[in-house]
């Protein structure tokens, strides 16, 4: 077997456990493969800006209008 769909083929031959038991010694493969190496851009953690307390240091506590409703409402409809 080398390639990918000759792969896929057997293991659809398999009985489901036995597939179950590839799928999950595969994953610990790729587990540990990827702990030998350079950490996965799913490991690492983004710092997601805090957009409302921006918003709160620029504006403090005002409360500005929806202007997509306020349109809305002067629509025809």
């Amino acid at each position: 077997m080398s390639t990918v769909t000759e792969i896929r083929d057997a293991l659809k031959q398999l009985p489901v456990q036995e597939a179950q038991n590839i799928a999950q010694w595969l994953q610990k493969y790729l587990e540990r493969q990827g702990d030998t190496k350079t950490p996965s851009a799913s490991r690492t953690r983004l710092k997601v800006p805090d957009y409302a307390a921006r918003r709160r240091m620029i504006l403090g506590d005002k409360v500005l209008p929806n202007m997509v409703l306020l349109g809305r409402e002067q629509e025809r409809w």
